[in-house]
């Protein structure tokens, strides 16, 4: 029977240990948010629009079940590579490296790709007047479809795989960076406005809300990548079990986003009464946060 080495079993003990921890505790997290937004929408103030209940209920759905056969496929993985595979001749490591190859890798990368393309695309859309987000999100999804490509190839090459997907979390990242610090500064500057305008400041504390709304969201999204990207110029083979959990911190970050909304703790219907009656006309932003909180 095949020994492996005491430095092998190290590296296999914490591989073991990184996947199954991480990603248990990121779904279990992604489990109960969802399951809180899921009441939060049966139970909301949404009842004036029931399209927007639909729309937030059908759209939180998806991602639900996107990441819930992701992590599936992580787990069978895994399985297949520490338990079926243990004391064969090839490490276990390397050999669940090379599972990604397999239907259930190339399924759990699309269902990767597309729940990211689908949080992406919601910031897109509450961005509409952010016309460099498109052309951004578009560099995204060149990325991600040839990190889907190098994935179906792991086999071939373990280097082509790394590097793109070293790629699509810079790409990514920088997405979420440059839309939140976009976004910000288009609130901060209709705040400026209206209070030109209006010559009131009683409504400050909602656009406040908002940014800080934003930015949570784009924290919790990028702690994920900021730390793969450490352990990779620390050349830690920590940053392989990382890779597991980038889409699921998108995914915490994204009903995070959608429970804020959903709650009304951005912006209430004194803040919206005020803002309606002091509105710019020619600012399209006023329309935009009276559509997300209704």
């Amino acid at each position: 029977m095949f020994t492996e080495s005491s430095s092998e079993r190290q590296l296999d003990g914490i591989s073991l240990l990184s996947l199954t921890l991480f990603t248990a505790i990121c779904y279990g997290t992604v489990l109960t948010i969802y399951i809180q937004c899921f009441f939060s929408l049966v139970h909301s103030p949404m009842r004036r629009a029931p399209g927007s209940r639909l729309f937030f209920l059908g759209y939180t759905s998806v991602m639900f079940i996107l990441e819930t056969l992701y992590a599936a496929a992580n787990f069978r993985r895994v399985w297949i590579a520490f338990v079926v595979n243990w004391g064969s001749p090839m490490n276990s490591t390397s050999y669940e490296i090379g599972l990604w190859s397999d239907w259930a890798g190339t399924a759990a990368m699309a269902c990767y790709i597309i729940s990211n393309w689908l949080a992406d695309a919601l910031t897109i859309l509450d961005s509409y007047l952010i016309p460099l987000l498109s052309f951004v999100f578009l560099v995204v999804i060149v990325t991600s479809i040839s990190l889907f490509v190098n994935t179906t190839e792991v086999t071939k090459s373990m280097e082509a795989m790394t590097k793109a997907y070293r790629i699509f979390v810079v790409v990514d990242l920088s997405f979420n960076v440059i839309t939140t610090s976009l976004i910000t500064a288009c609130i901060m500057m209709h705040r400026t406005k209206l209070r030109k305008s209006s010559g009131t400041h009683d409504h400050g504390r909602e656009y406040i809300n908002i940014i800080a709304m934003t930015i949570e969201s784009c924290m919790i999204s990028a702690i994920s990548p900021i730390v793969y990207l450490v352990l990779y110029a620390m050349n830690s083979f920590v940053q392989y079990p990382l890779m597991v959990i980038q889409n699921q911190m998108q995914v915490i970050a994204f009903f995070v986003l959608v429970l804020r909304i959903i709650q009304g703790k951005t912006w209430t219907r004194r803040a919206d009464a005020n803002i309606t009656s002091h509105s710019l006309p020619s600012d399209g932003l006023s329309f935009q946060l009276q559509r997300a909180s209704s």
